[in-house]
């Protein structure tokens, strides 16, 4: 597995050691968290996925390769994203081919649906006229070159799964909760966009599919998301509930949200600033405009039966930050 050492990757490998029948390779940035996968059982090598020979080496003779790094976010270079996406990405296509490796199940993202609109029951077939970002833009060339790559030697998949949230989540989730304790974060329209989320436990569920099921899930790219879409406002208020933490009070209207985040956005630019501004559009977009995502053939092929509910994995999140704050 590569990227093993984000929240996805750490997940998953833990719940693959678990399974005493299976031995586990892994690589990652973290070092540390490195020694705790081989204090699981796991074999962790430390490495850059931009190495040809580095990711020949670790994918030889793997039955399954499971490719969740790569660079996120809204902000950076085209380059910075298509080095860290498309480049990492073909080089484990291509490690695979010469490992013998016979699945590849690579990590996607729901962002190549993104366009600032409202979108509901999006199908995966759905591209917009333009990418968003360059996040987006270069997941989906990577996306591309997984499922070019799909054959009779070599099976691959590919999971979108939206928001992915729960215990060890290090983004969305944590974002929230440092802007709103710095007194930044605002409601963004009148709070009735509906979006799609995911339970890490639902994609944990969804990986292991991909990664144990039969050939015939192969070949595909899979939406991945709790049954239920949820008000996105509503949601932020249950989470800073559960947190123990105030009620959110402010609003501000979208259109001056949106044109706020673009000046900013656009000054950065300017200047050339590698700093994030606070709020960008996207961002502004992403919290007030609806998204959900049609599941359908992740349950119909893939055969997905999510369990945990976005509620559930509220509950389990808060448990954690609440009992590390009172000790730390």
């Amino acid at each position: 597995m590569t990227g093993a050492t984000g929240f996805v990757g750490q997940r998953y490998v833990k719940q693959l050691c678990s399974r005493r029948e299976l031995e586990i390779f892994c690589c990652g940035r973290n070092s540390s968290a490195g020694e705790t996968f081989k204090q699981a059982g796991a074999h962790f090598y430390h490495g850059d996925l931009r190495d040809e020979n580095f990711v020949n080496h670790i994918c030889r003779n793997m039955d399954v390769v499971v490719h969740c790094a790569g660079q996120a976010g809204v902000w950076g270079s085209y380059d910075s994203f298509y080095q860290a996406n498309v480049v990492t990405t073909q080089n484990v296509v291509e490690a695979c081919k010469k490992g013998n490796v016979s699945r590849l199940v690579n990590l996607s993202t729901p962002s190549v649906y993104f366009d600032f609109k409202d979108h509901l029951n999006i199908t995966e077939d759905y591209l917009p006229s333009r990418f968003a970002d360059n996040y987006a833009r270069t997941k989906y060339q990577a996306e591309c070159r997984v499922s070019a790559a799909h054959c009779d030697q070599l099976g691959t998949v590919s999971l979108r799964p939206r928001l992915v949230v729960g215990v060890g989540d290090v983004h969305f989730f944590p974002r929230l909760i440092s802007t709103h304790q710095q007194g930044k974060l605002k409601r963004v329209g009148p709070g009735r966009n509906v979006v799609s989320m995911t339970s890490v436990e639902n994609l944990m569920h969804a990986m292991d599919l991909c990664v144990l099921g039969p050939d015939a899930v192969l070949g595909e790219v899979y939406n991945i998301a709790n049954p239920q879409p949820i008000n996105f406002w509503s949601m932020v208020d249950n989470l800073f509930f559960a947190l123990e933490l105030p009620a959110l009070t402010h609003m501000v209207p979208y259109s001056l949200a949106f044109g706020s985040s673009w000046v900013a956005e656009r000054a950065c630019n300017l200047v050339g600033s590698k700093k994030e501004p606070a709020i960008t559009p996207i961002k502004v977009s992403v919290a007030a405009r609806s998204m959900t995502l049609s599941i359908e053939k992740a349950r119909q092929k893939l055969g997905y039966r999510p369990v945990m509910t976005i509620e559930d994995s509220i509950s389990k999140y808060a448990e954690r930050w609440l009992l590390e704050q009172r000790s730390g």
